[in-house]
């Protein structure tokens, strides 16, 4: 080997290279390398900033992770569609590099100390309160992180955060933003709709053999079979590398230490159910008498005998929440991010049968009563042990997955007409699936991320094997065994279909042309009995109903809520599609005006959140969108 390569350094062609290599050092020096480089696919360009293809690959495993996290035990990973995963996942890191570029040219800063000191102090990377390096570097690997791309992605998210909170000071509602809404959630109106069923049309029409012959003649391009293909394919699976991991008990009683810890660090998230009377701040009243007032009424709560029942008729009496007065303040069960900050915070600091002193928050003061922790007991050991086990499996089955999978591409590209090498390298069996269509398959070629790869040209028109293609859990390399291609449907066949589907198509519009005939006569002030009647319908009725009533078909109520009234003792009405079933006249006669003060104290904390929240959202998003624009990037095809 050594003396061939001896003698081909001396031929010809040898020398002439050395040559030219010498030329460019000369002329460019070492860094001329670079200009021949090939440098990483990219997968989008952001203001001159690459997201490269392995990047997006690994936020894509992290985000499959998550989800199927989310999903829990039993998630199936099939039903992630690798496509639209592809695409929110570049969406968000075209979002992110936006923001963060923005971030810097503002000015933001994250600072070293600051990111070193939220590493050391966050409980994932501590054990027993400390932080434990080991653990740190664990919890990284597991999430594909190293030391060094975790501390620039919370650097980044650190500028984002910045950003956004920059943003999101202007999106606060106001006082008068939250009536407003409150007024527009809680109206009420009179509705009542007359519905013509596509159906009931249907029934009456006839559809004669010329029409469906006619039908099958001029649309044949409907009336073809989907080209199938019958595939051949190597599955490798984690949960099968999983099922041979063995475990210890040690290993599994470490895990459910580490998760008892986290369960601590997370300090307690119990439920609570708390009581208040509320005093509000206005013209009448300032701040500083309604904390006098509350003051006044705890030390005379916790001067008497019977505290519960006398805080109960206190509420009753002084608290001005309509929600709980009534029920002596009684807030019910809640959980954290209910209630205005200052409030939770109030309340979770409570003792039971504690009071608290007077608390001020956006809606007025309030004295608050703990009533309440809700009691839950965590898993035992036992009660955990399987979950804990098949977690532990899992984890530790992934890198051998990732090998595997490393060398199923490889051999799948060395050795392209053929899937032997593959199965026999991995240990795998080849399996088929015949008749995988486009849009339909069974088995692994449901997900329609496989499907489009047996439909490549390289696959499908050359006889190559695809890549090694992973989806969840598994990763699937295939070829086409047998290729079927369209055929037409005969007319025997397709005739049932072809009657159903004109059938439907004339009943809907017989049916459209009845409803825009009633909304005519109902306009012009006839009757709506005797419209009704004409048709042989019965008007369907909802007096002082919201928006959101459940017994309101969507789009009846979508139109009934947009319609106008311009005074008391009007009729407002207009023609709506009943998707799937047909058309309606709708017709509104009573608006009743929201009520703010209706609301209870939650409802009205609840909405105050909410409506900030949509705020932020909509003014991130335009914010967003313009930064988009101004980076030259295609909207439609790039979005998170």
């Amino acid at each position: 080997m050594l003396q061939r390569m001896r003698d081909g350094a001396q031929s010809m062609g040898a020398k002439i290279m050395v040559g030219i290599i010498a030329f460019v050092l000369t002329v460019f020096g070492f860094g001329a390398f670079n200009l021949f480089a090939v440098g990483e696919p990219v997968a989008i360009t952001v203001n001159g900033e690459d997201i490269t293809e392995a990047l997006l690959g690994v936020e894509m495993e992290r985000r499959r992770r998550d989800i199927l996290r989310q999903m829990g035990e039993s998630a199936d990973p099939s039903l992630i569609d690798e496509s639209l995963l592809r695409q929110s996942t570049l969406g968000l890191l075209v979002d992110q590099t936006l923001l963060r570029q923005t971030a810097e040219d503002m000015g933001l800063a994250a600072s070293a100390n600051r990111l070193n000191r939220d590493i050391l102090r966050n409980p994932e990377f501590q054990v027993e309160g400390t932080f434990d390096e080991d653990r740190f570097r664990a919890v990284l690997a597991s999430s594909g992180f190293s030391p060094s791309s975790y501390q620039d992605e919370l650097a980044n998210n650190t500028l984002i955060v910045q950003l956004a909170g920059s943003v999101g000071d202007t999106g606060t509602p106001t006082d008068r933003e939250v009536r407003e809404a409150a007024g527009l959630l809680t109206q009420r109106r009179d509705v009542a709709w007359l519905a013509f069923r596509t159906e009931d049309f249907a029934a009456d029409i006839e559809v004669s053999e010329e029409d469906i012959a006619a039908y099958h003649d001029y649309h044949v391009d409907r009336f073809m079979t989907p080209e199938r293909l019958d595939v051949e394919y190597v599955r490798l699976s984690l949960a099968d590398l999983a099922d041979g991991i063995e475990l210890t008990e040690a290993d599994v009683r470490e895990a459910f230490a580490a998760e008892e810890r986290d369960r601590m660090a997370a300090g307690d998230a119990r439920r609570r159910r708390g009581a208040h009377i509320l005093l509000e701040v206005g013209d009448d009243r300032s701040e500083a008498d309604a904390i006098a007032q509350l003051a006044e009424v705890r030390r005379e709560l916790q001067g008497g005998d019977s505290f519960e029942d006398a805080f109960e008729e206190k509420a009753r009496e002084l608290s001005e929440d309509p929600g709980s007065a009534g029920n002596g303040g009684d807030l019910g069960l809640v959980g954290r991010d209910v209630f205005d900050a200052a409030f939770e915070s109030a309340l979770w600091d409570l003792e039971v049968g504690e009071l608290s002193e007077p608390v001020v928050t956006a809606f007025g003061v309030h004295l608050i009563r703990l009533l309440e922790i809700e009691e839950t007991e965590p898993p035992t050991f036992e009660e955990a042990r399987e979950r804990l086990s098949a977690e532990l499996r899992r984890t530790r089955a992934q890198d051998a997955f990732d090998e595997r999978l490393r060398q199923m591409d490889e051999i799948a590209f060395e050795e392209p007409d053929t899937l032997e090498g593959v199965g026999a390298a991995l240990e795998l069996p080849v399996e088929r699936v015949d008749g995988v269509t486009r849009d339909a398959a069974t088995g692994p070629f449901a997900d329609a991320t496989l499907r489009d790869a047996v439909f490549e040209a390289d696959v499908l028109h050359e006889g190559y094997n695809s890549p090694a293609i992973r989806t969840g859990d598994t990763a699937v390399v295939a070829r086409v065994a047998t290729r079927h291609p369209p055929a037409e449907i005969p007319l025997e066949e397709a005739r049932d279909d072809i009657r159903a589907q004109l059938l439907a198509e004339r009943g809907d519009d017989a049916a459209r042309s009845a409803a825009t005939a009633a909304l005519d006569r109902t306009a012009s002030g006839e009757a709506v009995a005797d419209i009704a009647a004409d048709y042989g319908l019965e008007w369907n009725v909802r007096e002082s109903v919201t928006a959101a009533a459940p017994d309101l078909p969507p789009a009846v109520g979508q139109a009934a809520f947009e319609l106008p009234l311009a005074s008391a003792g009007e009729r407002a009405a207009t023609n709506v599609e009943l998707p799937g079933d047909g058309h309606a006249v709708v017709t509104v006669t009573r608006i009743e005006p929201g009520d703010f003060g209706a609301m209870t104290e939650s409802e009205r904390a609840a909405m105050r959140t909410q409506l900030g929240a949509w705020a932020r959202e909509r003014d991130m998003s335009a914010l967003l969108a313009s930064l988009r624009v101004d980076a030259g990037l295609d909207l439609g095809t790039v979005s998170p």
